[in-house]
């Protein structure tokens, strides 16, 4: 690609048609974090920009940064996920990863990092079987990385490991009470009873233990809990729920 103007990649998140020909795009990008673009005429058949701007797609752009918005003059796909584009179910579970993502996304140079695990979340949907626990993984790991990591050896309350039994997640604080401390859990905060086996998959994330997880027989059914768990928290981290999550 001919080098003109400011260089990046990125990930488009989305599209929006403007005026009659042209298209402004959210792009998540290695640099600078979440960034707006304008392509102007790029909806026309013959423009040099037609095809390669739509919603997961990882990109390389030339843009010109004279103005708020951005003016892109080049545009190579990197990757387009045609795969996952060809199946609706994967389609909806990457936007969701996308839109997560944005939300959560650094306004800085430490993009990159997060950029790089989203690209790689999405192509795994494209080679498992095992699409919810790629996505919980991502979801736990995102949490964490921006703070707000789930506690799930010790109580919320008296800070003792917790005991080998059942024991109580709190979508609002995001961590297990133990069986002695429920009376202390405010009484909006929804709790979710977990016994052992089911606290083994949280754990074993918190550890990076992914090669014993997958060794795991866990059923649809642990695996809803658990995604409605963390999409409470999430939810209640960001005050709205994601709109793509519904369609999961």
């Amino acid at each position: 690609m001919e080098k003109k103007g400011n260089y990046t990649k990125g990930l488009i998140s989305r599209c929006t048609n403007y005026k009659d020909s042209d298209i402004i795009f959210t792009l998540l990008s290695e640099e600078k974090g979440v960034q707006n673009f304008i392509a102007r005429g790029a909806k026309k058949p013959t423009s040099k920009l037609s095809g390669h701007i739509e919603p997961v797609s990882f990109v390389e752009i030339y843009y010109s940064s004279k103005s708020n918005l951005p003016t892109v003059s080049q545009i190579q796909s990197i990757d387009s996920f045609l795969k996952i584009k060809s199946d609706y179910n994967l389609l909806m579970q990457s936007q969701y990863l996308v839109e997560l993502s944005e939300k959560f996304f650094p306004d800085s140079s430490d993009s990159k990092p997060q950029l790089k695990r989203l690209i790689e979340t999405i192509g795994q949907l494209s080679n498992t079987t095992h699409h919810k626990l790629i996505i919980l993984v991502y979801e736990y790991e995102l949490l964490k990385s921006n703070g707000f990591g789930l506690r799930v050896f010790d109580c919320l309350n008296c800070s003792k490991n917790l005991k080998k039994s059942s024991n109580y997640f709190s979508c609002i604080n995001n961590g297990f009470y133990c069986q002695n401390c429920l009376k202390e859990a405010s009484l909006n905060e929804d709790l979710i009873k977990f016994s052992v086996e089911d606290q083994i998959v949280f754990r074993s994330i918190e550890r990076k233990d992914y090669n014993n997880i997958s060794t795991f027989d866990i059923s649809d059914m642990l695996l809803k809990k658990l995604s409605d768990c963390l999409k409470k928290s999430i939810s209640n981290i960001l005050g709205v729920q994601l709109k793509s999550s519904r369609f999961l």
